[in-house]
């Protein structure tokens, strides 16, 4: 893990340091179950122009995500990962298909090839599609209802409600709860707090 970090590093070193007009947006912590991740995990998200970059560190992965705004409110881009002891390559899009005032309907795909079987060697003869994940969102004021399929070796339903709480300007906390159809079927529920810049 800390030898993949370290490459991650110096390999991202140059191509970030060269955008000069990258911002911070956001910081986040939190813990739980979630769609696709669990345990704690931190989440830092910058922009540059329009486009979207997110770092996030959880308890077995590490990956980073660039968003290129493709049209309006559309963002697909590259997503490089270390998920449970292999690297994994994708594609994550965001799609914002409707905001007025305090209403929002957006669309979520993202899917990623593993070089290996996760907690094994790399092995490039195993190279295989590791996840894919589809979701909608409908959001309205503090609150956002999200219906989603995950492929992970087989098919998978979810849904969860995610409450946010803003205490002051630049702070806010957050909780969600769902249910997991994914093989025996779990409860999702996580939280934590948010801070914008």
């Amino acid at each position: 893990m800390k030898t993949f970090v370290l490459c991650l590093f110096f390999l991202l070193f140059p191509f970030v340091s060269s955008f000069s007009q990258i911002k911070p947006s956001s910081l986040s912590l939190s813990g739980g179950q979630g769609a696709i991740s669990s345990g704690l995990r931190f989440n830092a998200n910058f922009t540059r122009n329009k486009d979207l970059l997110t770092v996030s560190i959880g308890q077995k992965d590490i990956y980073f995500v660039y968003q290129k705004n493709i049209y309006k409110k559309i963002y697909s881009g590259p997503s490089l990962e270390y998920y449970h002891n292999i690297p994994t390559l994708g594609l994550l899009s965001s799609i914002g298909i409707y905001e007025k005032n305090e209403f929002r309907i957006g669309m979520t795909n993202w899917f990623a090839f593993s070089l290996g079987n996760p907690d094994q060697k790399v092995n490039f003869r195993d190279t295989k599609l590791l996840f894919f994940y589809l979701s909608s969102e409908l959001s309205y004021k503090n609150l956002t209802l999200s219906g989603g399929a995950l492929w992970f070796e087989e098919w998978g339903y979810l849904f969860d409600l995610k409450y946010t709480k803003s205490l002051t300007e630049k702070l806010a906390i957050f909780s969600s709860a769902g249910y997991n159809f994914y093989k025996d079927g779990n409860y999702i529920f996580s939280m934590g707090i948010n801070y914008i810049f």
